[in-house]
């Protein structure tokens, strides 16, 4: 076992390499690997381990009611995967998670991430820091799901990189693929929206390269 490596996994932080040995060794938690697209969870099956990354990523889809396929989002290595629906009554996946490459894994069951928690305060605060910070992120997503309109979502979610950078001039961390996917439209509609929104002033666009131009109106694109 790599424990150089286990111990960049936020869940692990600031623990002793010796503890973690001896955590490992009494619950038997092994590494699992998956080729690239194969299936990591279902969608709505029962939530009954806690898969964490080591190397590689991972796609989180949701099939919706007409059986359309909505992308999620990206979760690489070294993160969790929903983490905060390990309990409760309705522990169940919320979404299908497949390998967009190789990956390698601790897949760790329910019952010993629970003795793995009363082992080790630090695992504790960690486990817990952690499902903080995802609900967080998801409540983040929630609210930028919330805009109807594509110009709604694109305004909303440069603001976001601009807030991150302090700076009126962002560049995407997605590519225009990537991002009309994340935002559930067509590449050609996003395109579109772009293209308008830069004819109007309220942006200028190069490559991925955004710059905001007209602060005041572009902040209120995204009064819902």
């Amino acid at each position: 076992m790599n424990y150089a490596l286990i111990s960049k996994i936020p869940l692990f932080h600031s623990v002793e390499e010796k503890e973690l040995v001896k955590i490992f060794s009494e619950l038997n938690i092994f590494e699992t690997r998956f080729e690239k697209e194969v299936l990591l969870a279902l969608q709505d099956e029962p939530c009954n381990r806690l898969i964490i990354l080591l190397t590689g990523s991972v796609k989180a889809e949701m099939i919706d009611s007409l059986g359309r396929v909505i992308k999620v989002e990206d979760v690489f290595a070294p993160n969790p995967l929903a983490i905060l629906f390990l309990f409760g009554k309705n522990n169940r996946f919320p979404v299908q998670i497949i390998a967009r490459e190789n990956v390698s894994a601790l897949v760790i069951s329910k019952q010993s991430i629970l003795r793995m928690l009363g082992m080790n305060q630090v695992l504790l605060k960690n486990y817990l820091d952690i499902s903080a910070e995802f609900a967080w992120r998801l409540s983040q997503k929630l609210h930028f799901m919330s805009f109807r309109t594509i110009r709604q979502k694109l305004s909303m979610y440069i603001l976001k990189l601009s807030k991150e950078v302090q700076s009126d001039e962002v560049e995407l961390d997605k590519t225009k693929s990537d991002l009309a996917e994340y935002f559930g439209v067509a590449r050609p509609s996003l395109e579109r929206e772009l293209s308008l929104m830069q004819q109007e002033g309220l942006i200028s666009v190069e490559k991925k390269k955004i710059k905001i131009k007209n602060k005041n109106k572009f902040n209120k694109l995204t009064l819902v």
